[in-house]
């Protein structure tokens, strides 16, 4: 079988001036605390649809929601606020993770937008009281985690998408932090819900995160089984493919 030459865009469906605008980033990772976080923004401010990522390598499984298909890595604005989301409920292939990154980055550094913030977890050991870590992507961003009360990880390591993101955003020096959430489970929704507090804080949202935590456990259910299907599908695609004879 012919491999794909992995091909990953930015599609915008509607052209948005986004020069200075805060990017939330929050694609599946620990706990799943990016998705979660990131989607749980959407879902409570008024924010409009703008655009998707587009792979002819990604796994293919599209959500529905309201009884209509949607790509399941959608880019959202709140021009009010000044604030993009970023959001994956894709979960993206290893060997994909590097280009994905990088044309994220391209795609923050053509929209010139002002700053970056990532949303992922972190398994820190359990604690009884929610606390949000942080890493910088430069020095003049560490600042902003000393003045938001974040401990920063000034040792360790960070996988997956998120994390190769931030250091394509430190080679160019951009604006850009990550918070981190102490995960303890497959989907953590209280992790989720001390960096939607966290946000409060920085952007000033007045979100209310009691709806997060009193349906965290019916939606935990749902997205595990999101998941899995996800999982299934791909490992019947796959199954397929190599099963399919190859004529000459």
């Amino acid at each position: 079988m012919v491999e794909k030459h992995p091909v990953i865009e930015v599609i915008e469906t509607k052209k948005t001036d986004l020069n200075g605008y805060t990017l939330i980033e929050g694609f599946p990772g620990m706990g799943l605390v990016g998705t979660i976080s990131a989607k749980y923004l959407v879902e409570k401010l008024e924010f409009e649809q703008i655009g998707y990522i587009e792979s002819n390598v990604f796994i293919p499984v599209i959500r529905i929601h309201n009884g209509l298909p949607i790509n399941p890595s959608r880019i959202y604005v709140n021009n009010k606020r000044k604030l993009v989301v970023l959001i994956s409920e894709q979960i993206i292939p290893q060997h994909l993770t590097e280009k994905l990154a990088k044309t994220v980055v391209e795609w923050i550094g053509k929209k010139k937008i002002g700053k970056v913030i990532s949303l992922t977890g972190i398994n820190a050991g359990v604690e009884q009281k929610q606390k949000i870590y942080g890493i910088a992507a430069n020095e003049k961003s560490k600042q902003q985690l000393d003045k938001y009360g974040v401990e920063i990880i000034d040792e360790g390591i960070t996988t997956g998408i998120t994390a190769l993101i931030l250091l394509g955003l430190k080679e160019k020096n951009a604006n850009a932090i990550s918070f981190l959430g102490n995960v303890t489970i497959q989907a953590d929704y209280k992790a989720s819900a001390a960096i939607i507090q966290k946000l409060n804080e920085v952007l000033g949202l007045k979100l209310d995160v009691n709806p997060l935590l009193k349906e965290a456990k019916e939606t935990e259910k749902i997205l595990l089984k999101n998941i899995k299907q996800v999982k299934e599908t791909h490992e019947e695609v796959k199954k397929m493919e190599d099963q399919t004879p190859m004529y000459t």
